[in-house]
């Protein structure tokens, strides 16, 4: 799986991706401070299947930690997006490039209104709403352009050919031509009408997205919160603190304090510098008054409710539900609703799938075909030839 982190420059994108990551990427309060986008590795909560069955897992990717299994997923920031980045301002095409094969977008708003669409100072009033609704428009004049340029290059051709070319936008074929019979796109794309039946189709084509209203913490942004979900109100947003997730993790790193993403508990540490003490008992309020800093409640359901996921575990052995080393549950493979075990197969390997008999429910012990859609938290052993 992969998200992409958008949105203008300055808006905390930057900061999100390392409380999402735990990684390092520069942050500053000046636009552009990501010019090539940064790459990491974000983890996603399910529950796990170890407790039910009275067994200990030993995940080889990820972690689980009090029966709640961390599931990794790809996380990508890319720089700012500003108006006419369709257009190529600001470097704009090479960076919308970079959102190519995500499966979702999540557009990072500055909830509390201090920057504009630019990443710069906003003047008194500024209508966050704006955050979102140029980015949209942005994204959908870069669809339309790609959408366009490979109709041209498809023309004389069938429409299979045109889904394929449109391979790197990381949408099945299948996808892709269902689209065009919803849009009433003739099967001759040489009667398409273009620019029209390219923005007709981009619109369709849209990639999942949610809105990440960041910067939660600050004076005002819980009523600019209430204007967002008003304004967009078939959009997922969610109210987060990149800074307050980050500068947890960072306390906990360093002994401060004891944090398991609900609560905060201020240690030793912290309670014997008063600077300290009074630091986390912020951090602590916004936490208990926001149920979380709200960054683990955006991955997940990104995840499970914007994508549809389900968690599906594969093992070797079906009677200790683990790999031929002994490791139980090893991988948790995330997949979309409806996959079945041939699907989980290609996800595993390409000769699994190629050479697949049949699989095992190892909760029940039964065979399965490979058309058999997959609940979640299933375990599952693919049995192939190869």
């Amino acid at each position: 799986m992969f998200i992409a982190l958008i949105g203008a420059p300055n808006k905390g994108k930057s900061t999100l991706f390392n409380a999402l990551t735990h990684g390092a990427a520069v942050v500053a309060d000046y636009p552009f401070t990501t010019i090539d986008p940064n790459k990491g590795v974000a983890f996603v909560n399910a529950p796990c299947p170890h407790a039910e069955l009275g067994i200990q897992c030993k995940p080889r990717h990820g972690s689980c930690v009090n029966g709640v299994r961390r599931i990794p997923v790809n996380v990508v920031d890319v720089a700012g997006l500003v108006p006419g980045a369709a257009e190529g301002k600001g470097r704009g095409n090479e960076f919308l490039n970079d959102l190519a094969a995500a499966d979702a977008l999540v557009c990072v708003i500055d909830a509390a209104g201090r920057t504009d669409d630019q990443g710069m100072p906003a003047p008194a009033g500024y209508d966050v709403t704006r955050d979102f609704s140029f980015i949209q428009g942005e994204l959908d004049k870069w669809m339309s352009k790609v959408v366009e340029k490979n109709a041209m290059k498809a023309k004389g051709k069938k429409p299979a050919d045109f889904a394929q070319y449109l391979s790197g936008l990381g949408l099945p074929p299948g996808r892709i031509l269902d689209e065009v019979k919803k849009a009433g796109l003739p099967d001759n794309i040489m009667s398409w009408k273009l620019p029209e039946s390219g923005a007709v189709l981009a619109q369709r084509l849209r990639k999942p997205i949610a809105i990440a209203a960041n910067k939660m913490d600050v004076e005002g942004a819980r009523a600019n919160f209430e204007k967002i979900k008003a304004a967009f109100p078939t959009t997922r947003a969610f109210a987060c603190s990149a800074d307050v997730e980050l500068a947890l993790l960072r306390a906990t790193e360093k002994g401060f304090v004891k944090y398991d993403g609900r609560h905060v508990e201020a240690l030793e540490t912290a309670k014997a510098n008063p600077a300290i003490a009074s630091a986390v008992g912020r951090l602590s309020a916004f936490v208990e008054g926001n149920n979380g800093t709200g960054v683990q409640a955006l991955i997940d359901s990104v995840a499970f409710d914007l994508l549809n996921c389900i968690v599906v575990y594969p093992v070797e052995d079906e009677k200790r539900y683990s790999d031929h080393y002994g490791n139980v549950l090893p991988d948790a493979i995330l997949l979309p609703q409806g996959s079945t075990p041939l699907d989980l197969a290609g996800k595993i390997h390409t000769d699994l799938a190629e050479g697949f008999l049949h699989a095992v429910n190892c909760r029940v012990k039964m065979r399965i075909g490979k058309d058999e859609p997959l609940k979640n938290g299933d375990i599952i052993k693919i049995v192939s030839s190869n």
